[in-house]
C-alpha cells in the first residue's frame, strides 16, 4: 500500500471525515445515469426500434425486473466486499450498458439491453445509500446530497440534453458515469468494511428498525408511484409536456427549481425533518396533478403546476437517497434499507403507477387522495415507535398530524364536489360545442397527434383519398398538422366515419380494420368517465363545412379484370366483422351496428343508386368500397388498391339475389 493511502487509511481509522466530493460525485452520476438514460432516454430508444406499444412494455418489465432483483443481490454482496468498489463497478457498468444498448436492434437485444440497464442502476443505486456514511461527513450531510442530486436535475434539463436523440444520451451518461467510477477508484481513500452512518447523520433514531423501514417504504413507495404515473403519462402526451417540462428556457429555468429545492430539502434533512418534507412532497403533487389536469387526463394551461411539481419530486429524491442510509444498526444495516427501500418503493411502486397512467390515463382523484391518507399515516406509524425520543416524536408527529388534519377534509371535500362535476358534465352534453372542445383535449392528451396528420395537401392522391383540400387554420392553438402520417389523417373525417363507427373503432381497432397498429381506448367509455363520447365528438366534427359531403367517385378503376376469389378473402379481411363472413348481416359487430344494409343477400344494393358518373352498379360499388356511405356506419376503405377494389366488387355482384352487371362473370359457385 502507497504512503498516502497508508495515511488515509489510518486517518479513516481514526475517524477523521471522508472528503466530500465523493460522495456529491457518486450521487450526480448515479441521479444523471437514472434521469437522463434509465428514464428517458433509453425509453426513447425503445419507441423507435419497436413499433408495437406492448413489445416496450414487456422490455421495460425486464428492465424493472432486474433491478428488483440485483437490489437484494447487491445488499447480500455488500455484506462480503468493500462498498466503495461496488460503487465504482456500478458506475462502470452503468457506463458500459448505456453504451451497449446503442446497437441492439430486435425485442430480444433490446430486452437484454434493459434487464443490462435495470441491473447495474439497482447495483449503483443500493452501493451507493449504503456507502454514502463512508463517502460523505457528517456535517451537512444531507445539503450535500441535496447539491448532487440537484445538479443532476438541472444538466438533465438542460435543451442541448433533454432533447438530444437517444445515442447521444447514452454517450453522455457513459461519459459521466465513466468519468465518476475513474475518480473514485483513484481516490487516495482505502475501501473498508461497510459502516453504519456515523454519529450526527441528520436523522434520528426514529427512523430506525422495521417500523422505520416499514414506513418510510409505503411513504416513498406511494410517492415514487404517483410520480411514476405522471411522468408516464406526460411522456407520452404533448400538452402536458409543454406545461410541465417547458420549452426552450422553460426547461434550465425548471432545472433551476430543481437545484434550488433539492438544496433546501437537504439543508431540511440536515435538520431532521424528514416528515414534513414528505408530506410537502404529496401536497405539492396533489396541487400540481389537479392544476395540470392529470386526474382527469385532460391538459389545462397553468403557469405555477410545472414548477410546484419540480419541487415536489426534489423533496423527496433527497429523502429517497439520505433515508436507506439513515438508522442504520447492526440487526438492521445500510445495504438491506437500501434493498429494500429502492426494491419496493422504486422498482415495484414504479411498475405499478406506470401501469395506473396506461390503463387508466389518468392520475385517479381517488387514488392521489389514498396515497396522501397512506403517506400520512405511515408518518404517524413511524412517530409512534416504541423508543423514539421526545424531540425526535415531535418533528415526526406534529407534521403528520398536521397533514392528516389537512388531508382527511380536503377528501371529504373532494368526494363532495365529483357528484357536481358529474352534473356540470351531464349539463355541458347538451351542448355540442362544448363537447367538441373537450374532445380536441382528449384529442391533444391522448398523443393523437403523434400518428395522424390533420391536413389534407393539395397535390398527390391526399384529395382522393382523403376528401377536400382545406386551407391550413394557422388560428388553431396548437395547430394540429401531425407529426407523421402513421394512421389516415383525420381533416375530414368526420365526412368519412360515422359517430358509432368512431366508438367501436377507439374501443377495438383491430376489429374492424385487422392490420392496425392503434393501441385500444376503451378505458376513456368506462365508468361514465365522458372523455370518449367528447372524442367522437370532437372526431365526428371534423370536416363538416360548407363543402358539400361527398366522396369523389372512384373512376378509372379497372373492374373487369375483378376476380371474385380474391375479394372474397378482402371482404373476410375487411368486411365480415360487420357484414358476417357471407355477406347476411351476421358479423360480430352487427348487434352495434343494427342497420339493413349489412345484408347483401337482397334483391338489390338501394344504397348503389346514383353513386357513379355513368350510372353502372360496378361503378356505384367501387364508389361505396373505396368511400363508404356517409350518414351511415358504412366506412369508406381508402387504401385499398385499384385491384383489391375490383376484387371485392367482383366478389359483391356473386352475392345471392345480385343480378350479373357491367358484364361481370360469377366465377365463385353461387348462382345469383
Amino acid at each position: 500500500m502507497s504512503p498516502a493511502r497508508s495515511a488515509e487509511a489510518a486517518s479513516r481509522a481514526a475517524g477523521a471525515a471522508p472528503p466530500r466530493w465523493q460522495g456529491l460525485v457518486a450521487v450526480f452520476a448515479t441521479y444523471v445515469q437514472f434521469l437522463l438514460w434509465a428514464q428517458f432516454g433509453f425509453l426513447g430508444l425503445l419507441h423507435q426500434r419497436l413499433s408495437e406499444p406492448n413489445d416496450v412494455r414487456f422490455v421495460m418489465a425486464f428492465m424493472g425486473t432486474a433491478g428488483l432483483v440485483a437490489s437484494f443481490t447487491t445488499a447480500a454482496f455488500l455484506g462480503r466486499m468493500a462498498g466503495r468498489r461496488l460503487v465504482v463497478l456500478g458506475l462502470a457498468a452503468n457506463a458500459a450498458s448505456a453504451l451497449l444498448a446503442l446497437p441492439a436492434v430486435g425485442f430480444g437485444l433490446l430486452s437484454l439491453a434493459a434487464m443490462l440497464i435495470g441491473a447495474s442502476t439497482a447495483v449503483t443505486t443500493v452501493a451507493v445509500a449504503a456507502e454514502l456514511g463512508n463517502l460523505l461527513p457528517p456535517r451537512r450531510f444531507g445539503l450535500t446530497v441535496g447539491a448532487g442530486t440537484g445538479l443532476a436535475y438541472f444538466l438533465c434539463n438542460l435543451p442541448p440534453l433533454f432533447t438530444a436523440p437517444p445515442t447521444l444520451q447514452a454517450l453522455v451518461v457513459a461519459l459521466v458515469c465513466g468519468l465518476a467510477a475513474l475518480a473514485l477508484g483513484r481516490s487516495n481513500a482505502a475501501p473498508g468494511k461497510v459502516e453504519p452512518l456515523r454519529k450526527g447523520a441528520p436523522l434520528g433514531p426514529w427512523w430506525a428498525g422495521r417500523r422505520g423501514l416499514a414506513g418510510a417504504c409505503l411513504a416513498l413507495g406511494l410517492l415514487v408511484g404517483l410520480d411514476s404515473a405522471a411522468f408516464a403519462w406526460i411522456q407520452a402526451t404533448p400538452s402536458f409536456q409543454q406545461l410541465t417540462w417547458g420549452g426552450g428556457w422553460l426547461k434550465p429555468l425548471l432545472g433551476a427549481v430543481h437545484l434550488l429545492a433539492a438544496l433546501a430539502a437537504g439543508a431540511l434533512l440536515d435538520r431532521g425533518l424528514v416528515a414534513a418534507l414528505l408530506a410537502g412532497a404529496w401536497a405539492l403533487f396533489a396541487a400540481a396533478f389537479t392544476l395540470l389536469g392529470l386526474t382527469r387526463g385532460v391538459a389545462e394551461p397553468s403557469f405555477v403546476a410545472g414548477p410546484l411539481y419540480a419541487v415536489g419530486i426534489s423533496l423527496y429524491s433527497v429523502v429517497l437517497v439520505v433515508l436507506p442510509a439513515s438508522g442504520a444498526s447492526a440487526r438492521l444495516p445500510a445495504r438491506w434499507r437500501a434493498a429494500w427501500i429502492y426494491g419496493l418503493a422504486g422498482w415495484i411502486c414504479s411498475a405499478l403507477g406506470v401501469g395506473m397512467a396506461q390503463d387508466l390515463g389518468r392520475i385517479p382523484r381517488g387514488a392521489l387522495l389514498a396515497a396522501g391518507l397512506g403517506v400520512g399515516a405511515a408518518l404517524l406509524w413511524v412517530a409512534t415507535a416504541r423508543r423514539s425520543a421526545q424531540p425526535g416524536l415531535r418533528l415526526v408527529a406534529a407534521p403528520s398530524l398536521g397533514f392528516l388534519a389537512l388531508a382527511v377534509p380536503a377528501a371529504l371535500w373532494s368526494f363532495g364536489t365529483s357528484a357536481y362535476r358529474a352534473e356540470a358534465r351531464q349539463a355541458s352534453a347538451l351542448d355540442p360545442g362544448a363537447a367538441v372542445a373537450r374532445g380536441r383535449e382528449v384529442y391533444l392528451a391522448e398523443g393523437c397527434i403523434h400518428c395522424h396528420s390533420q391536413y389534407v395537401r393539395p397535390e398527390g392522391r391526399d384529395v382522393e383519398l382523403w376528401g377536400p383540400f382545406r386551407p391550413l387554420d394557422r388560428h388553431q392553438s396548437p395547430v394540429l398538422i401531425g407529426y407523421r402520417r402513421q394512421g389516415p389523417d383525420l381533416e375530414n373525417v368526420g365526412l368519412r366515419r360515422s359517430a358509432l363507427w368512431q366508438r367501436l373503432h377507439l374501443e377495438d381497432p383491430r376489429a374492424l380494420v385487422p392490420s392496425s397498429r392503434m393501441p385500444s381506448y376503451a378505458h376513456l367509455f368506462r365508468g361514465g368517465d365522458g372523455r370518449g363520447e367528447d372524442l367522437v365528438a370532437y372526431l365526428s366534427s371534423l370536416g363538416r363545412g360548407p363543402e358539400p359531403e361527398s366522396a369523389s367517385a372512384a373512376s378509372g378503376i379497372p373492374l373487369s379484370l375483378g376476380s371474385a376469389v380474391a375479394g372474397h378473402r378482402w371482404f373476410a379481411r375487411d368486411c365480415a366483422a360487420c357484414h358476417g363472413p357471407d355477406g347476411r348481416g351476421d358479423g360480430p359487430l352487427a348487434e352495434a351496428v343494427r342497420h339493413p344494409a349489412l345484408d347483401l343477400g337482397k334483391d338489390r344494393f338501394w344504397f348503389a343508386q346514383g353513386r357513379s358518373e355513368d350510372g353502372s352498379l360496378g361503378a356505384s360499388l367501387a364508389s361505396i368500397v373505396r368511400h363508404g356511405i356517409p350518414g351511415t356506419p358504412m366506412p369508406g376503405h381508402e387504401l385499398l388498391t385499384d385491384a383489391e377494389t375490383a376484387d371485392l366488387v367482383a366478389y359483391l355482384l356473386t352475392r345471392p339475389g345480385q343480378p350479373a352487371a357491367d358484364g361481370l362473370p360469377h366465377p365463385l359457385s353461387e348462382t345469383p
